[in-house]
């Protein structure tokens, strides 16, 4: 009997939520004004600390 393989949402949950993330900030950098700004810097924040994060300290092998 073969191992099940992850699921789609386990492998690519995390990238795309990212990527949504990433088109939003720029998207609303580039056609908002005021609270969209701060929207901006937000969701462009959360992907670069992610990516920040797991360059510091990255995951310990199995």
């Amino acid at each position: 009997m073969k191992p099940r393989s992850p699921s789609f949402k386990k492998v690519w949950g995390a990238p795309v939520a990212l990527a949504v993330l990433t088109c939003f900030g720029l998207l609303s950098a580039l056609l908002g004004t005021g609270a969209w700004h701060w929207a901006s810097w937000l969701s462009l924040a959360i992907p670069l600390a992610t990516g920040l994060g797991y360059w510091l300290w990255p995951r310990k092998k199995a």
